[in-house]
């Protein structure tokens, strides 16, 4: 199944930051929170006549979300170019987010950890309960630290992958709480 895509409309310049607008009418939703890295892909999903479309920014772009237009719900009806959020420049969002749909594991910077497939990603196991791995909290081999929903479906993220340590201490999570994902792209920093 071919994944469907749309690329947001960028108003702004690397060194400023960016207006980030929506590229067609629709429901956005699997909003990122303020605060949130973003890069190439995972800005959230836009449903339009019952079709999903994961959002993503132009290559090359990128940075932490300083606004969202929101207002804290879970989805927004949208139009055509209308701004959905801003993000501050971050030089090294590349680096720290992953480089979009052709993302790997074997391609992600050391201390981080990638999301196994596409989805939706939770850092708790419900929306009451406790995160899974607390910042600065250890983590170990095989422990889960979240949670990637695919069609209604919940799967475990654990960490273990090839070059993975045996514990390590998690530094931040690289994406908020409910956002989209793409196969490959970074979820979470650890330190040894």
């Amino acid at each position: 199944m071919t994944r469907l895509e749309l690329e947001l409309l960028l108003e702004g310049d690397p060194t400023t930051g960016w207006i980030v607008r929506a590229p067609a009418v629709g429901t956005w939703s699997c909003i990122p929170a303020v605060g949130a890295a973003v890069a190439d892909a995972g800005a959230g999903v836009l449903t339009q006549a019952g079709r999903r479309y994961l959002l993503t920014l132009p290559p090359g772009s990128g940075g932490r979300v300083a606004m969202v237009s929101a207002g804290g719900r879970r989805a927004l009806d949208v139009e055509w170019g209308q701004e959905l959020f801003r993000i501050d420049a971050l030089a090294d969002v590349g680096a720290v987010v992953g480089t979009g749909t052709d993302a790997t594991a074997a391609a992600a910077p050391p201390n981080v950890l990638v999301a196994p497939s596409d989805g939706v990603f939770y850092t708790r196991p419900t929306p009451d309960a406790a995160p899974f791995a607390d910042i600065g909290s250890t983590i170990r081999r095989g422990q889960p630290v979240g949670l990637i929903e695919v069609m209604k479906t919940f799967n475990h993220v654990l960490f273990e992958g090839d070059g993975l340590p045996e514990a390590a201490v998690v530094v931040e999570y690289l994406v908020a709480d409910g956002q989209a994902v793409t196969a490959g792209s970074a979820i979470l920093r650890f330190e040894l």
